[in-house]
Protein backbone atom coordinates (compact mmCIF):
# COMPACT_ATOMS: atom_id res chain seq x y z
CA UNK A 1 0.00 0.00 0.00
CA UNK A 2 2.78 2.38 1.14
CA UNK A 3 4.17 1.57 -2.46
CA UNK A 4 1.12 2.50 -4.28
CA UNK A 5 0.85 5.61 -2.42
CA UNK A 6 4.66 6.82 -3.63
CA UNK A 7 3.55 5.83 -7.34
CA UNK A 8 0.51 8.17 -6.99
CA UNK A 9 2.53 11.04 -5.20
CA UNK A 10 5.09 11.12 -8.18
CA UNK A 11 2.58 10.16 -10.72
CA UNK A 12 2.42 13.48 -13.31
CA UNK A 13 -1.54 12.88 -13.58
CA UNK A 14 -2.11 14.27 -10.47
CA UNK A 15 0.15 17.55 -11.36
CA UNK A 16 -1.90 20.59 -11.85
CA UNK A 17 -2.22 22.23 -15.59
CA UNK A 18 -0.23 24.42 -14.90
CA UNK A 19 2.52 22.44 -13.38
CA UNK A 20 2.08 20.15 -16.41
CA UNK A 21 2.81 23.34 -18.64
CA UNK A 22 6.02 24.37 -17.17
CA UNK A 23 7.84 20.71 -16.87
CA UNK A 24 6.50 20.69 -20.61
CA UNK A 25 8.28 23.75 -21.71
CA UNK A 26 11.57 22.59 -19.21
CA UNK A 27 11.76 19.78 -21.06
CA UNK A 28 11.52 20.85 -24.33
CA UNK A 29 13.53 23.64 -24.21
CA UNK A 30 16.10 23.45 -21.32
CA UNK A 31 17.77 19.91 -22.45
CA UNK A 32 17.83 21.74 -26.22
CA UNK A 33 19.19 24.76 -25.15
CA UNK A 34 22.09 23.15 -22.90
CA UNK A 35 22.71 20.41 -25.81
CA UNK A 36 23.45 23.36 -28.19
CA UNK A 37 25.55 25.34 -25.65
CA UNK A 38 27.46 22.31 -25.23
CA UNK A 39 27.97 21.66 -28.85
CA UNK A 40 29.20 24.99 -29.34
CA UNK A 41 31.64 25.57 -26.79
CA UNK A 42 33.52 22.17 -28.48
CA UNK A 43 32.89 20.06 -25.57
CA UNK A 44 31.87 16.16 -26.63
CA UNK A 45 28.80 15.11 -26.45
CA UNK A 46 28.20 11.15 -26.53
CA UNK A 47 25.67 9.54 -28.92
CA UNK A 48 23.97 8.22 -25.58
CA UNK A 49 23.78 11.36 -24.21
CA UNK A 50 22.15 13.36 -27.48
CA UNK A 51 19.59 10.16 -26.65
CA UNK A 52 18.97 10.82 -23.75
CA UNK A 53 18.22 14.26 -24.23
CA UNK A 54 15.93 13.32 -27.09
CA UNK A 55 13.90 11.38 -25.04
CA UNK A 56 13.43 14.09 -22.38
CA UNK A 57 12.31 16.20 -25.19
CA UNK A 58 9.99 13.41 -26.26
CA UNK A 59 8.41 13.17 -23.17
CA UNK A 60 8.01 17.06 -23.21
CA UNK A 61 5.73 17.12 -26.31
CA UNK A 62 3.82 14.57 -25.05
CA UNK A 63 3.12 16.57 -21.80
CA UNK A 64 1.90 19.01 -23.73
CA UNK A 65 -0.20 16.92 -26.11
CA UNK A 66 -1.17 15.13 -23.27
CA UNK A 67 -2.52 18.94 -21.75
CA UNK A 68 -3.83 20.37 -25.23
CA UNK A 69 -5.93 17.08 -25.57
CA UNK A 70 -7.56 17.83 -22.34
CA UNK A 71 -8.58 21.09 -23.19
CA UNK A 72 -10.30 19.32 -26.29
CA UNK A 73 -12.04 16.94 -24.40
CA UNK A 74 -12.82 19.34 -21.78
CA UNK A 75 -14.46 21.61 -25.16
CA UNK A 76 -15.87 18.60 -26.80
CA UNK A 77 -17.67 17.89 -23.02
CA UNK A 78 -18.75 20.99 -22.83
CA UNK A 79 -20.22 21.68 -25.96
CA UNK A 80 -22.28 18.69 -25.65
CA UNK A 81 -23.29 19.62 -22.48
CA UNK A 82 -24.88 23.05 -24.00
CA UNK A 83 -26.85 20.70 -26.66
CA UNK A 84 -28.28 18.65 -23.50
CA UNK A 85 -29.66 21.33 -22.26
CA UNK A 86 -31.13 22.74 -25.19
CA UNK A 87 -28.47 25.97 -25.39
CA UNK A 88 -26.80 26.46 -28.46
CA UNK A 89 -22.88 26.41 -28.46
CA UNK A 90 -21.20 29.77 -29.36
CA UNK A 91 -19.84 29.87 -33.11
CA UNK A 92 -16.47 31.29 -32.69
CA UNK A 93 -13.21 29.41 -34.83
CA UNK A 94 -10.55 30.13 -31.89
CA UNK A 95 -11.60 27.00 -29.54
CA UNK A 96 -9.82 28.60 -26.58
CA UNK A 97 -12.58 31.50 -26.51
CA UNK A 98 -15.51 29.04 -27.77
CA UNK A 99 -14.38 27.37 -24.91
CA UNK A 100 -14.39 30.46 -22.43
CA UNK A 101 -17.60 31.42 -23.84
CA UNK A 102 -19.37 27.71 -23.48
CA UNK A 103 -18.17 28.01 -19.59
CA UNK A 104 -19.50 31.19 -19.17
CA UNK A 105 -23.00 29.96 -20.42
CA UNK A 106 -22.57 27.09 -18.26
CA UNK A 107 -21.47 29.03 -15.15
CA UNK A 108 -24.60 31.35 -15.86
CA UNK A 109 -26.83 28.54 -15.80
CA UNK A 110 -25.33 26.52 -12.59
CA UNK A 111 -26.31 29.91 -11.31
CA UNK A 112 -29.39 30.09 -12.49
CA UNK A 113 -29.97 26.44 -11.71
CA UNK A 114 -29.06 26.59 -8.03
CA UNK A 115 -30.85 30.03 -7.29
CA UNK A 116 -34.01 28.18 -8.78
CA UNK A 117 -33.13 24.95 -6.30
CA UNK A 118 -33.02 27.62 -3.27
CA UNK A 119 -36.32 29.37 -3.96
CA UNK A 120 -37.67 25.61 -4.45
CA UNK A 121 -36.48 24.89 -1.17
CA UNK A 122 -37.85 27.61 0.50
CA UNK A 123 -41.50 26.81 -1.48
CA UNK A 124 -40.92 23.48 -0.13
CA UNK A 125 -40.01 24.11 3.51
CA UNK A 126 -42.69 26.96 3.97
CA UNK A 127 -45.41 23.94 2.43
CA UNK A 128 -44.17 21.55 4.80
CA UNK A 129 -44.93 24.66 7.64
CA UNK A 130 -48.35 24.74 6.14
CA UNK A 131 -48.97 21.24 5.97
CA UNK A 132 -47.89 20.42 9.37
CA UNK A 133 -50.37 23.60 10.51
CA UNK A 134 -53.11 21.90 8.57
CA UNK A 135 -52.23 18.30 10.76
CA UNK A 136 -52.06 19.75 13.40
CA UNK A 137 -55.57 21.47 12.73
CA UNK A 138 -56.80 17.99 12.16
CA UNK A 139 -55.28 16.07 14.65
CA UNK A 140 -56.52 18.92 17.34
CA UNK A 141 -60.36 18.00 15.42
CA UNK A 142 -59.89 14.73 15.91
CA UNK A 143 -58.63 14.91 19.60
CA UNK A 144 -62.06 17.23 20.00
CA UNK A 145 -64.21 14.44 18.12
CA UNK A 146 -62.57 11.96 20.21
CA UNK A 147 -63.05 13.75 23.92
CA UNK A 148 -66.80 13.89 22.22
CA UNK A 149 -67.85 10.72 21.71
CA UNK A 150 -66.23 9.87 25.43
CA UNK A 151 -69.03 12.24 26.65
CA UNK A 152 -66.27 14.81 28.33
CA UNK A 153 -68.31 17.43 29.42
CA UNK A 154 -68.52 20.40 26.83
CA UNK A 155 -66.89 22.98 28.49
CA UNK A 156 -63.27 20.79 28.83
CA UNK A 157 -63.77 20.10 24.89
CA UNK A 158 -64.36 23.95 24.50
CA UNK A 159 -61.28 24.74 26.77
CA UNK A 160 -59.35 22.32 25.11
CA UNK A 161 -59.87 23.78 21.64
CA UNK A 162 -59.25 27.58 22.94
CA UNK A 163 -55.98 26.38 23.87
CA UNK A 164 -54.84 24.27 20.91
CA UNK A 165 -56.52 27.62 18.98
CA UNK A 166 -54.17 30.04 20.86
CA UNK A 167 -51.17 27.65 20.00
CA UNK A 168 -51.75 27.13 16.38
CA UNK A 169 -52.46 31.13 15.02
CA UNK A 170 -49.75 31.86 18.03
CA UNK A 171 -52.12 34.50 19.53
CA UNK A 172 -51.66 35.75 23.04
CA UNK A 173 -55.35 35.30 24.37
CA UNK A 174 -58.33 33.70 22.87
CA UNK A 175 -61.88 33.01 24.56
CA UNK A 176 -65.12 32.21 23.17
CA UNK A 177 -68.91 32.59 24.11
CA UNK A 178 -72.25 31.02 23.90
CA UNK A 179 -75.58 32.06 24.32
CA UNK A 180 -77.33 30.20 27.11
CA UNK A 181 -81.01 29.61 25.69
CA UNK A 182 -82.23 29.82 29.46
CA UNK A 183 -81.07 33.93 29.83
CA UNK A 184 -81.03 34.21 26.35
CA UNK A 185 -77.26 36.01 27.52
CA UNK A 186 -73.53 34.94 25.70
CA UNK A 187 -71.85 33.64 28.86
CA UNK A 188 -68.51 32.52 28.83
CA UNK A 189 -67.44 28.89 28.16
CA UNK A 190 -63.98 28.85 27.37
CA UNK A 191 -60.80 30.72 27.56
CA UNK A 192 -57.07 30.83 26.96
CA UNK A 193 -54.19 33.39 28.12
CA UNK A 194 -56.59 35.28 30.39
CA UNK A 195 -58.27 34.36 33.48
CA UNK A 196 -61.59 34.06 33.75
CA UNK A 197 -62.55 37.06 36.12
CA UNK A 198 -60.41 39.21 33.36
CA UNK A 199 -62.04 37.67 30.53
CA UNK A 200 -65.72 38.00 32.63
CA UNK A 201 -64.75 42.08 32.90
CA UNK A 202 -64.20 42.70 29.42
CA UNK A 203 -67.22 40.96 28.31
CA UNK A 204 -69.38 43.19 31.24
CA UNK A 205 -67.76 46.25 30.08
CA UNK A 206 -66.42 46.48 26.15
CA UNK A 207 -67.68 43.54 24.30
CA UNK A 208 -70.68 43.19 25.83
CA UNK A 209 -72.27 43.01 22.70
CA UNK A 210 -69.55 40.60 21.74
CA UNK A 211 -72.00 37.51 20.61
CA UNK A 212 -73.69 39.31 18.48
CA UNK A 213 -71.00 40.71 15.91
CA UNK A 214 -73.01 38.77 13.03
CA UNK A 215 -69.79 39.08 10.79
CA UNK A 216 -66.37 38.61 11.27
CA UNK A 217 -64.26 41.72 12.58
CA UNK A 218 -60.93 42.12 12.16
CA UNK A 219 -57.83 44.18 13.46
CA UNK A 220 -54.72 43.87 12.27
CA UNK A 221 -51.68 45.80 10.26
CA UNK A 222 -53.94 45.77 7.25
CA UNK A 223 -57.38 46.21 8.67
CA UNK A 224 -57.88 49.21 11.05
CA UNK A 225 -62.14 49.41 10.81
CA UNK A 226 -62.46 47.69 14.17
CA UNK A 227 -65.12 49.08 16.49
CA UNK A 228 -63.83 47.63 19.76
CA UNK A 229 -60.37 49.88 19.81
CA UNK A 230 -60.91 50.87 23.42
CA UNK A 231 -60.50 46.97 24.15
CA UNK A 232 -57.70 46.56 21.97
CA UNK A 233 -55.80 49.42 23.27
CA UNK A 234 -56.53 48.78 26.99
CA UNK A 235 -54.86 45.24 26.70
CA UNK A 236 -51.99 46.93 24.02
CA UNK A 237 -53.51 44.17 21.66
CA UNK A 238 -52.43 45.00 17.48
CA UNK A 239 -54.46 42.18 16.59
CA UNK A 240 -57.75 40.98 16.88
CA UNK A 241 -59.83 38.68 14.97
CA UNK A 242 -63.77 38.24 16.18
CA UNK A 243 -65.54 35.36 14.30
CA UNK A 244 -69.26 34.69 14.90
CA UNK A 245 -70.39 30.63 15.89
CA UNK A 246 -73.52 30.13 13.91
CA UNK A 247 -76.19 27.28 13.99
CA UNK A 248 -79.03 26.93 11.83
CA UNK A 249 -78.20 30.74 10.54
CA UNK A 250 -78.82 31.83 13.79
CA UNK A 251 -75.37 33.26 15.64
CA UNK A 252 -75.29 31.24 19.22
CA UNK A 253 -71.68 32.96 20.52
CA UNK A 254 -68.45 34.06 19.32
CA UNK A 255 -65.14 32.98 19.17
CA UNK A 256 -61.84 35.70 19.96
CA UNK A 257 -58.47 35.29 19.45
CA UNK A 258 -55.55 38.59 19.77
CA UNK A 259 -51.72 38.99 20.32
CA UNK A 260 -49.57 41.92 20.50
CA UNK A 261 -47.77 41.62 17.05
CA UNK A 262 -47.34 44.99 15.22
CA UNK A 263 -46.95 43.26 11.87
CA UNK A 264 -49.07 40.35 11.93
CA UNK A 265 -51.68 39.79 8.87
CA UNK A 266 -54.42 37.10 9.27
CA UNK A 267 -53.90 35.07 5.98
CA UNK A 268 -56.98 32.97 4.20
CA UNK A 269 -55.18 30.16 6.41
CA UNK A 270 -55.65 31.44 9.44
CA UNK A 271 -59.35 32.71 8.87
CA UNK A 272 -59.83 29.25 7.36
CA UNK A 273 -58.47 27.33 10.80
CA UNK A 274 -60.75 29.74 13.09
CA UNK A 275 -63.88 29.09 10.90
CA UNK A 276 -62.86 25.55 11.09
CA UNK A 277 -62.99 25.97 15.19
CA UNK A 278 -66.58 27.77 15.08
CA UNK A 279 -67.82 24.81 13.12
CA UNK A 280 -66.61 22.72 15.54
CA UNK A 281 -67.93 24.89 18.82
CA UNK A 282 -71.23 25.44 16.83
CA UNK A 283 -71.64 21.44 16.58
CA UNK A 284 -70.34 21.05 20.44
CA UNK A 285 -73.27 23.62 21.41
CA UNK A 286 -75.92 22.08 19.22
CA UNK A 287 -75.11 18.63 20.92
CA UNK A 288 -75.68 19.94 24.29
CA UNK A 289 -78.87 21.78 22.91
CA UNK A 290 -80.35 18.53 21.70
CA UNK A 291 -79.26 16.51 24.57
CA UNK A 292 -80.92 18.68 27.00
CA UNK A 293 -84.16 18.46 24.74
CA UNK A 294 -83.53 14.99 25.18
CA UNK A 295 -82.72 14.67 28.83
CA UNK A 296 -86.26 16.73 29.22
CA UNK A 297 -88.41 14.29 27.21
CA UNK A 298 -86.41 10.76 28.68
CA UNK A 299 -88.65 9.70 31.79
CA UNK A 300 -87.20 6.16 32.10
CA UNK A 301 -84.08 5.85 33.86
CA UNK A 302 -81.21 4.11 32.19
CA UNK A 303 -80.01 1.81 34.28
CA UNK A 304 -83.25 0.47 36.45
CA UNK A 305 -85.97 0.90 33.67
CA UNK A 306 -87.72 3.05 37.00
CA UNK A 307 -89.04 6.14 35.94
CA UNK A 308 -86.31 9.07 37.16
CA UNK A 309 -86.72 12.03 39.37
CA UNK A 310 -88.02 14.33 36.75
CA UNK A 311 -91.01 12.48 36.40
CA UNK A 312 -91.60 11.37 39.39
CA UNK A 313 -91.91 14.63 40.94
CA UNK A 314 -94.45 15.38 37.53
CA UNK A 315 -96.34 12.48 38.40
CA UNK A 316 -96.93 13.20 41.89
CA UNK A 317 -97.78 16.96 41.12
CA UNK A 318 -100.78 14.71 39.06
CA UNK A 319 -101.42 12.85 41.69
CA UNK A 320 -101.14 14.91 44.42
CA UNK A 321 -104.31 17.26 42.63
CA UNK A 322 -106.09 14.43 41.55
CA UNK A 323 -106.30 13.08 45.32
CA UNK A 324 -107.62 16.67 46.83
CA UNK A 325 -109.96 16.60 44.11
CA UNK A 326 -111.66 13.19 44.91
CA UNK A 327 -110.52 13.39 48.72
CA UNK A 328 -108.60 10.16 48.17
CA UNK A 329 -105.16 9.83 50.17
CA UNK A 330 -101.89 9.70 48.22
CA UNK A 331 -98.18 8.64 49.76
CA UNK A 332 -94.41 8.83 48.55
CA UNK A 333 -92.10 5.99 49.50
CA UNK A 334 -88.51 6.57 50.19
CA UNK A 335 -86.05 3.13 49.87
CA UNK A 336 -82.36 4.04 50.68
CA UNK A 337 -79.54 1.66 50.41
CA UNK A 338 -78.04 2.99 53.85
CA UNK A 339 -74.70 0.75 53.55
CA UNK A 340 -74.37 1.77 49.53
CA UNK A 341 -70.55 3.52 50.00
CA UNK A 342 -69.37 0.40 51.73
CA UNK A 343 -70.91 -2.13 49.62
CA UNK A 344 -69.66 -0.23 46.40
CA UNK A 345 -65.93 0.33 47.94
CA UNK A 346 -65.93 -3.66 48.86
CA UNK A 347 -67.60 -4.93 45.77
CA UNK A 348 -66.50 -2.43 42.65
CA UNK A 349 -68.64 -0.88 40.69
CA UNK A 350 -70.24 -3.36 38.35
CA UNK A 351 -71.16 -5.25 41.30
CA UNK A 352 -73.05 -2.29 42.74
CA UNK A 353 -74.64 -1.83 39.76
CA UNK A 354 -75.77 -5.40 39.67
CA UNK A 355 -77.11 -4.67 43.44
CA UNK A 356 -79.43 -1.75 42.21
CA UNK A 357 -81.21 -3.53 39.09
CA UNK A 358 -81.48 -6.69 41.12
CA UNK A 359 -82.95 -4.38 43.93
CA UNK A 360 -85.14 -2.09 41.49
CA UNK A 361 -86.63 -5.42 39.77
CA UNK A 362 -87.75 -6.09 43.52
CA UNK A 363 -89.23 -3.27 44.47
CA UNK A 364 -91.03 -2.96 41.86
CA UNK A 365 -92.44 -6.43 41.20
CA UNK A 366 -93.41 -5.80 44.86
CA UNK A 367 -95.48 -2.89 44.06
CA UNK A 368 -99.08 -2.69 42.79
CA UNK A 369 -99.68 -2.16 38.98
CA UNK A 370 -100.94 1.23 39.73
CA UNK A 371 -98.25 2.39 41.95
CA UNK A 372 -95.29 4.46 40.24
CA UNK A 373 -91.97 3.07 41.04
CA UNK A 374 -88.85 5.18 40.00
CA UNK A 375 -85.17 5.76 41.00
CA UNK A 376 -83.97 8.91 43.41
CA UNK A 377 -80.31 9.50 42.87
CA UNK A 378 -77.56 6.92 42.98
CA UNK A 379 -78.35 4.50 46.04
CA UNK A 380 -82.02 5.26 46.62
CA UNK A 381 -85.57 4.24 44.94
CA UNK A 382 -89.18 5.47 45.51
CA UNK A 383 -92.81 5.09 44.78
CA UNK A 384 -95.92 7.23 44.48
CA UNK A 385 -98.67 4.81 46.62
CA UNK A 386 -102.00 5.42 45.00
CA UNK A 387 -104.77 5.97 47.06
CA UNK A 388 -102.58 5.13 50.26
CA UNK A 389 -102.39 6.42 53.70
CA UNK A 390 -99.10 6.82 55.63
CA UNK A 391 -100.22 3.81 58.01
CA UNK A 392 -100.56 1.65 55.15
CA UNK A 393 -97.55 3.15 53.59
CA UNK A 394 -95.38 2.06 56.80
CA UNK A 395 -96.57 -1.79 56.70
CA UNK A 396 -95.69 -1.60 52.58
CA UNK A 397 -92.14 -0.18 53.33
CA UNK A 398 -91.37 -2.61 55.92
CA UNK A 399 -92.70 -5.53 53.92
CA UNK A 400 -90.22 -4.47 50.99
CA UNK A 401 -87.69 -4.07 52.96
CA UNK A 402 -87.58 -7.35 54.65
CA UNK A 403 -87.97 -9.14 52.03
CA UNK A 404 -85.08 -7.37 50.18
CA UNK A 405 -82.56 -7.44 53.16
CA UNK A 406 -83.21 -11.34 53.34
CA UNK A 407 -82.59 -11.70 49.54
CA UNK A 408 -79.35 -9.95 49.49
CA UNK A 409 -78.67 -12.12 53.00
CA UNK A 410 -77.82 -9.31 55.09
CA UNK A 411 -74.96 -7.36 52.56
CA UNK A 412 -77.50 -4.41 52.31
CA UNK A 413 -78.63 -2.15 55.23
CA UNK A 414 -82.05 -0.29 53.72
CA UNK A 415 -84.01 2.39 55.40
CA UNK A 416 -87.32 4.12 54.30
CA UNK A 417 -89.35 6.91 54.88
CA UNK A 418 -92.72 7.66 54.10
CA UNK A 419 -94.87 11.02 53.41
CA UNK A 420 -98.87 11.82 52.78
CA UNK A 421 -100.43 14.35 51.04
CA UNK A 422 -101.88 17.21 52.08
CA UNK A 423 -100.27 15.87 56.17
CA UNK A 424 -96.38 16.11 55.45
CA UNK A 425 -97.24 18.53 52.17
CA UNK A 426 -99.15 20.35 49.59
CA UNK A 427 -96.68 20.47 46.45
CA UNK A 428 -94.52 17.37 45.17
CA UNK A 429 -91.25 19.26 46.29
CA UNK A 430 -92.53 19.58 49.65
CA UNK A 431 -93.35 15.69 50.22
CA UNK A 432 -90.19 14.51 48.69
CA UNK A 433 -87.97 17.12 51.03
CA UNK A 434 -90.06 15.73 53.86
CA UNK A 435 -89.41 12.24 52.64
CA UNK A 436 -85.78 12.95 52.09
CA UNK A 437 -85.40 14.33 55.68
CA UNK A 438 -87.35 11.90 57.51
CA UNK A 439 -85.79 8.37 56.27
CA UNK A 440 -85.27 5.84 58.91
CA UNK A 441 -87.27 7.43 61.36
CA UNK A 442 -90.39 6.07 60.14
CA UNK A 443 -89.44 2.50 60.81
Amino acid sequence: MAKNEAKKKFSIQTLSLKRKIWIAISLVTVIPVIVILYHFSGLYISVPAILVALVIVLLGWWIIFEVFASIARVYTNSRKTLQNIGEDAPDVANEVQSLESVIDILSSKMRSGLEQLKDFSQKAEELNQEVSKKVLVLSTILQANDLFSKEVPSREILQFLNQRLTELLEMKISFCTLIDETSGNFQLVSYSGIDAAKAEEILSNELKNFGRTGRTLILDKENKDFPYMKFAKEFGLNTVVIMPVFSRNQQVGSLLAATNSDNFVFSKDDLSVLSLFTQNVAIIWEHKRLSHKVDELEVFDYLTGLYNEKYIEKRLDEEMVRSLSYQRPCAFLFMEISNFDDYQKNFGHIETEKLIKKTAKMFKESLRPIDIPGRFGLNRLCAILIEKNKRQSQVIANDLKKKIEDNFKGQIKLSFSVAENPIDGVTAKELILFAESHIGTSE
